[in-house]
């Protein structure tokens, strides 16, 4: 089926234009293939597919939201063409499935295991593991009954049009409508046919004029509840003057209900609000809406509630201990405890609850949500005790263990290839009684790289390492209580890192002696600072390979200082980064994105100090580096979504050797950025590697100090965990400065828009949940590293032969979404 649209496509590129006679008979052809592939042969008489929907005078409303109302669904199509491959599956799955078979399977499966029972010879154990395999067994064999075999769970039935199907749409369409304050609206629908045996499906909406919000009114017999509703109307979603829609009026309801809640309304239920709606009463589309309160049942309005005390109980589920809980207390708060573990001081800078203050929902769960922060409890519950007339608090936690040992292997792909490692991690809670966590890391591992130079060779990289870490949940710096106080509910940490990496790759030894330390806070859920006051490193490289110490020295006598990369150096630097994540990004029912935004400052930090207390030939590096990564994912439906991304950096080395540390380079190409070039091979600018005959050459990576990468990604389900994903990226790297060894790098504003790489492919992923899989195939579209007239895949010298060892199709492993 497939060829013959191939062909199709194919013939009618090369055949010349022709009469209208000639486009008539491709149109014949082209709507007897979309039949066929679309399972026309499988209808009944009188039966027609349903093609496709679309709707008339929705525009400026969400179109998810309305395509989730169709109650007919057409047929699930592969990316672009004509082609729904499901129903086949569902028909060939069908054509086998025989019921029978599977009630006469579940009888030989009883009988089978009836008689391994009886052999079990009153062994217990034994005969339940025999059972439950049995009733693992019988409910596979019911699953296929119920549900159908393996191709009909796959696959999908035929779409089949059903005229029944299309008033209940008309219906739905018509509360939605009127959901969003067009109460007069019309909604019909029509069909148009697509050959003979499909439909295609028109809603058309008449929408009308809109209804607007006249006036609201609050009864409410408790006053005090009526002024507080009152005093915070600026910030009510339902206002005089609006469309009506009944989202807002959900959106008012959680925001009168969080209020309540929020001051001390502690007995407050959603149940007691209501929302009354009025189109009548005063006509010519006006609304007026009445928010009512009713009072608790056998009261007269309600009660404010202020706690009397608060408890916390920091080791809540250990059991068979003989002694008696311990006491104290620290800011009116009352501990308990049968160990002393905690300083209470810090404990106090995550409660946000104390007695005397009036119930808060908000609070209670900030105190919650910081309690979870630390990675030191099990679990963290606040529960409130009414009896006895008094209004208490109970904070009730549980330490994790103190000591925790993970090691974990597997393979890690970087940069499109694989490469496994091995990883030790050491974790000590609580170290100095002061909510800190001690973690010792240890790695040994096969990067997938390819070599700095000769590409393609895999597992190039072997590096092996271990940093210590400590995390404090507070600013070690010399603030005040009170300030220390007032900032733990956002989320306070500092990080101090130290640690020691040693690489082996073909082209140079690298051992990396760092250290940090930083500060990370959040003034809200979705953003998280970060603050790194010093970064340094004390790198001792030796370079094993003459060819690329000689190819480093030829950069050098044409201006290219990348050698001083390679020396022993001090690499300093100061780092200030933000990161927004909006709506969990990466989730499939909503749109949500991802911004995450930095500036570092380098080499500064001796330069301040003093430089005597280097040793002599060891480099240093000045430079400013700013970034900028824009994710983004859109779903469509429950099954497809478009995702896409902007990330672009600018790093400028101010030094006297005028060069980067060789990791603060930016480099393009590979599984996570233009994927249609070998990692770490694309650029910079319109700079042609070449050898010394002048043929195409990617033997060396290739750096810069400018990035502009992007991509969209169209992705679908096709089946099961098997995802797919159509993609283009675009982007390049340049160099800031003149460099006479790879003409064409440097960046320039009249020209760098001509220099940007495109690059298009496929991908599958597989999602195992815990896993995901990622295999994608890059082809490149223009490269503008290539001659004239042999850079766009149309151009007629792109297939140039003299373009020898020169790849279109690149293929691409990955752990995860590119982006």
């Amino acid at each position: 089926m497939l060829k013959y649209i191939f062909s199709f496509f194919k013939n009618t590129v090369i055949i010349p234009k022709a009469d209208r006679l000639y486009y008539f008979l491709i149109y014949i052809l082209f709507v007897s293939l979309l039949s066929s592939c679309m399972g026309v042969k499988f209808l009944k008489t009188n039966e027609k597919i349903l093609h496709s929907q679309s709707i008339k005078g929705a525009k400026g409303f969400k179109m998810e939201d309305i395509e989730s109302l169709y109650e007919n669904k057409p047929n699930k199509r592969l990316p672009l063409l004509p082609v729904a491959p499901y129903i086949y599956l569902y028909q060939d799955g069908l054509r086998k499935f025989d019921p029978e078979k599977y009630e006469a399977k579940k009888e030989k499966l009883r009988k089978k295991y009836e008689r391994k029972i009886e052999k079990a010879n009153d062994n217990s154990k034994k005969e339940k593991k025999l059972q439950a395999k049995l009733v693992r067994k019988i409910d596979k064999q019911d699953k296929n009954i119920k549900e159908g075999n393996l191709g009909m769970r796959i696959g999908e039935p035929l779409a089949v049009y059903d005229t029944t199907l299309e008033r209940v749409t008309v219906e739905k369409l018509k509360s939605y409508f009127d959901s969003r304050g067009y109460f007069n609206a019309e909604v019909s629908y029509s069909t148009e046919p697509i050959g003979e045996k499909m439909v295609k499906v028109i809603y058309e909406v008449n929408r009308r004029k809109y209804y607007l919000i006249d006036s609201i009114y609050y009864g409410i017999s408790d006053s005090k509840v009526k002024n507080l509703l009152i005093s915070t109307n600026t910030s009510a979603h339902v206002q005089k003057g609006h469309v009506y829609n009944q989202e807002n009026i959900v959106k008012e309801r959680e925001r009168i209900t969080d209020l309540m809640l929020n001051n001390g309304y502690y007995d407050f239920n959603r149940q007691f609000l209501n929302f009354q709606v009025d189109t009548a009463y005063l006509g010519n589309n006006k609304v007026t809406i009445g928010i009512l309160i009713k009072n608790p049942p056998k009261k007269e309005g309600y009660k404010v509630y202020k706690l009397d005390s608060v408890i916390f109980t920091t080791d809540a589920d250990i059991k068979g201990v003989r002694s008696t809980r311990q006491q104290a207390t620290y800011n009116t708060v009352s501990y308990q405890f049968y160990k002393k573990r905690y300083a209470k001081r810090l404990m106090d800078w995550r409660v946000f609850i104390y007695p005397d203050s009036i119930y808060s929902k908000a609070n209670t769960l900030e105190t919650q949500r910081q309690f979870s922060n630390l990675d030191i409890f099990k679990f963290i519950n606040v529960n409130y005790d009414t009896t006895g007339g008094k209004f208490i608090a109970n904070i009730f936690t549980s330490p994790l263990q103190k000591y925790q040992t993970s090691t974990e292997g597997g393979i890690n792909v970087s940069q499109g290839l694989p490469g496994p490692f091995v990883n030790f991690n050491l974790k000590n809670r609580n170290t100095f009684k002061g909510l800190e966590v001690m973690e010792l890391n240890g790695r040994v591992g096969f990067e997938g790289l390819g070599g700095a130079s000769k590409s393609g060779n895999g597992y190039s990289s072997l590096e092996y390492g271990v940093n210590l870490t400590f995390t404090f949940p507070q600013f070690l710096f010399p603030f005040g209580e009170k300030f220390k106080s007032r900032i733990g509910r956002y989320n306070p940490q500092t990080k101090i890192i130290s640690g020691l990496t040693y690489t082996d790759r073909p082209e140079y030894l690298r051992s990396n002696i760092s250290s940090s330390m930083s500060y990370n806070w959040q003034n809200r859920q979705d953003r998280i600072y970060n603050l790194t006051i010093a970064d340094v490193s004390y790198i001792i490289s030796d370079i094993t390979s003459e060819s690329f110490r000689k190819t480093l020295e030829e950069y050098k006598a044409q201006g290219n200082n990348l050698i001083n990369s390679f020396s022993n150096s001090f690499v300093s630097s100061t780092k200030f980064a933000v990161i927004n994540n909006y709506n969990d990004y990466g989730n499939k029912k909503q749109k949500s994105s991802y911004l995450r935004y930095s500036l570092e400052v380098g080499g500064n930090l001796f330069k301040l100090l003093g430089e005597q207390y280097l040793e002599e030939g060891v480099e240093q590096f000045q430079f400013a580096k700013i970034r900028t990564d824009y994710r983004s994912t859109v779903p469509i439906n429950s099954k497809e979504s478009f995702a896409y991304r902007f990330h672009v950096g600018y790093a400028l080395p101010y030094g006297e050797n005028k060069t980067l540390p060789y990791e603060k380079f930016f480099f393009a190409g590979g599984s996570n950025s233009v994927r249609a070039w070998e990692p770490r091979r694309l650029g910079p600018g319109s700079y042609y590697p070449a050898d010394t005959l002048g043929n195409y050459s990617n033997n060396f990576e290739q750096q810069g100090e400018i990035l502009f990468e992007s991509s969209i990604e169209y992705r679908h389900k096709i089946f099961g965990f098997v995802y797919g994903a159509i993609f283009v990226d675009a982007g390049n790297i340049w160099t800031v400065r003149e460099d006479g060894s790879r003409p064409g790098a440097h960046f320039e504003f009249d020209r760098f828009y001509k220099e940007i790489a495109v690059g298009s492919g496929y991908g599958l992923r597989f999602d195992f949940n815990f896993l995901l899989m990622r295999f994608d195939v890059g082809m490149k579209i223009y490269d503008p590293s290539g001659p004239p007239g042999a850079k766009f895949i149309g151009d007629a010298g792109f297939k140039d032969p003299s373009y020898k060892n020169y790849e279109r199709l690149v293929f691409n492993i990955g752990i995860g979404y590119p982006f």
